[in-house]
């Protein structure tokens, strides 16, 4: 068998199926009974839910203790033939604060190492807030030194800047200074058409210098599988995919539907797709348990997603929050505010953090009026915080770049811009990154991601028993 004729697959199931579908209610027990089993599959790569939102989830709706949760992890994978990866911003590690310095950022990727020692990879967003320029060079031989190779994603945009020439440029760059192992294409908003598709991934491979390139694609146009159809036809064979029930819908396509098309192509895989039906299972059994949606079809094809942009990683976790806060039946009114507000703001990749602050921010506007309400965030990325050529920084409107900029915030969000890249590139102790969140310096690394993390809501978790989940079942 060549291998330009094995079709390989990244698992995203667990991180990005929860959070397009389920928003990232997935708990210790939805897991447990079905990590062991995906781990044996055959998947060249399983991604991790360690994205730090999942955390927070797990605390606030599971009050899990994540410590409990990674150690559990690491047991059910055992010694697994699959690269393990983690998904993090880089540099940007905390919900709610921009890039920290290396200390914090080592302090970080160290733990969870130690946490789940099978991690050798991880995925790291480019595209979005200058990374090429002020992070990579910090994540790329900091996590090679752990052990953990960096996989770029190229998060794909839809302003007039997003070219093919500009992921070219960035590949080039990327291939030239770090020569990755692989680079991943990231639809985050799904919207990618085969014709699109096509131009940037010829543009990306004719400078990757044969590094491998994977497609990550959410489905919120209904193309996702056609696009790896299309995919295969051009010599790609790297593909992330769900297991249903986290898939289709605005979250990725089933491994199922794309190794069956892997197959009608004449192409070859290595997944044993029996083991992974008996995990499709299990996951329906204790979603449905949970009240999670597990009949996830595919979605229509929409031009108004194409305004709104807002990602497949997003849109659960936004009906949740309009529901929370009462306006469930105003859904269509927050993404039709959304538009408005990428324009104001320079259109900006609509991928994490972006997509999140805006999605917020289009709430606030429309139950307060627009600009009413305005978000920190907001003001961080009218100063220069997230960069600026990546987040379009140089197209935002004047006028609404001069009323981020009025608001009281933005002196600090100012200092702090100025002096963004020295922060990070900076190397306070221990012991000073440890006080910043209020620990004595003799607290555990451990101590200090947790408490950087969670602040004081892991004061609220549970011990989980390991048989628990067996209710479900």
């Amino acid at each position: 068998m060549s291998s330009d004729d094995v079709v390989h697959f990244t698992d995203v199931t667990f991180r990005d199926g929860s959070q397009s579908l389920w928003g990232l209610r997935l708990s210790y027990h939805m897991m447990e009974p079905v990590l062991a089993e995906v781990a044996e599959a055959g998947y060249k790569s399983i991604e991790l839910s360690t994205f730090f939102a999942t955390l927070l989830v797990g605390v606030r709706y599971f009050k899990e203790d994540p410590r409990i949760l990674h150690k559990m992890i690491s047991e059910k994978l055992g010694d697994t033939s699959s690269n393990i990866s983690l998904v993090s911003l880089g540099t940007q590690i905390s919900v709610s604060k921009p890039s920290e310095n290396q200390t914090a950022c080592r302090l970080y990727y160290e733990q969870y190492k130690e946490w789940i020692p099978q991690i050798n990879q991880g995925a790291v967003l480019m595209c979005t807030q200058d990374e090429v320029k002020r992070s990579a060079p910090i994540i790329f031989p900091m996590w090679r030194k752990l052990g953990i190779e960096p996989i770029p994603y190229l998060a794909i945009g839809h302003g007039a800047r997003h070219t093919p020439e500009f992921y070219a440029d960035v590949t080039a760059e990327l291939v030239e200074k770090y020569q990755p192992k692989q680079i991943t294409l990231e639809d985050a908003s799904g919207l990618l058409t085969p014709e699109r598709f096509r131009l940037i991934y010829s543009a990306v491979r004719a400078v990757a210098n044969g590094t491998p390139i994977e497609l990550h694609a959410h489905g919120m146009n209904g193309l996702h599988n056609y696009n790896m159809v299309v995919g295969m036809e051009m010599g790609m064979r790297h593909f992330a995919t769900c297991i249903p029930p986290l898939a289709n819908n605005s979250s990725h396509p089933s491994i199922f539907d794309v190794a069956n098309n892997v197959e009608q192509m004449g192409l070859k895989h290595n997944m044993d797709l029996d083991k992974l039906h008996v995990v499709e299972e299990r996951l329906r059994k204790a979603g449905a348990a949970y009240g999670n949606p597990v009949d996830n079809p595919p979605l229509p094809f929409n031009l108004f997603d194409y305004k709104h942009q807002i990602p497949g990683g997003v849109i659960s976790n936004t009906r949740v929050q309009l529901e929370e806060l009462g306006m469930g039946d105003q859904l269509n009114e927050v993404l039709e505010e959304i538009p408005r507000i990428l324009e104001d703001l320079g259109h900006p990749v609509m991928a994490t953090p972006f997509s999140q602050f805006i999605a917020t921010q289009a709430a606030l506007n429309v139950q307060l009026g627009r600009w009413e309400h305005v978000l920190d965030a907001c003001v961080d990325l009218a100063a220069g915080l997230f960069g600026i050529e990546d987040p379009g920084l140089n197209e935002m409107k004047p006028e609404i770049k001069d009323m981020l900029l009025s608001q009281p915030y933005a002196k600090n969000a100012l200092k702090k811009a100025a002096r963004v890249s020295e922060y990070m590139n900076s190397s306070p102790s221990e012991a000073e990154c440890k006080a910043e969140v209020g620990l004595p310096p003799d607290a555990s690394r451990e101590e200090y991601v947790l408490k950087q993390q969670l602040g004081d809501e892991l004061d609220v978790c549970t011990p989980n028993g390991p048989d628990s989940y067996q209710r479900f079942l």
